[in-house]
Order: structure tokens, then sequence, then C-alpha cells
């Protein structure tokens, strides 16, 4: 598959918050860590999408390297929509429901 632009729902704003505050809290410049891998894991996300394995449904997810955390996506025709940015470590129903959940229009 072909590069395509990546774009993000408003609620990655928060989940973006709540990673980088969970990192700064015990790690010297955890926050701009993570921010930093972040941003290459969704840089790897943009240049093949397809790259990443369907975790629910049409669901993909990408692990943030050396973080607890992975991002849920969703291609689509023209762009890759970033649906969420999670904590790994919890039940995955809670996860499914989520990102169902957050692209039910509103």
């Amino acid at each position: 598959m072909k590069s395509q632009p990546v774009e993000f729902l408003e609620w990655v704003e928060h989940d973006l918050n709540h990673a980088m505050a969970f990192y700064e809290s015990w790690l010297t410049d955890g926050g701009e860590r993570f921010f930093r891998r972040f941003r290459e894991t969704v840089f790897s996300i943009e240049e093949n999408p397809e790259l990443f394995p369907k975790k629910h449904r049409f669901f993909r997810r990408a692990l943030i390297p050396r973080t607890y955390f992975g991002v849920y996506f969703a291609i689509e025709p023209d762009v890759t929509t970033v649906v969420a940015v999670l904590h790994l470590r919890q039940d995955p129903r809670v996860i499914r429901s989520l990102i169902k959940l957050r692209m039910q229009p509103h």
C-alpha cells in the first residue's frame, strides 16, 4: 500500500496528555521521550499502514516502542485515522469498547 496522511480524532489529544503525564511522573523527561516515540510510530503508520496487524474488526494497532502504549487506527480510502492511543495493560474488552464508542457519530 502507498503511504497516506494520518489524521487524529480529537480524543487522541487527551490520550497523549495522559500517556505523557504517566511517563513524566516517574521518568526524567519521560513525557518528551514518549512523545518522540509516538511521533516515530505515527511516521511508520503513515509510510505503510498495512504493516500493522488488525486487532479488532478493521482496526489496526501499532505498538509504541519501549512503552506500554499502542496506537489504534483505521485505514480509510484517502487517509489513516488514529482513533486512540491506549495503555495496553488493561482488559482487551475495555479497549474494544472504547474504540467502538469513539467511532460512533456524535
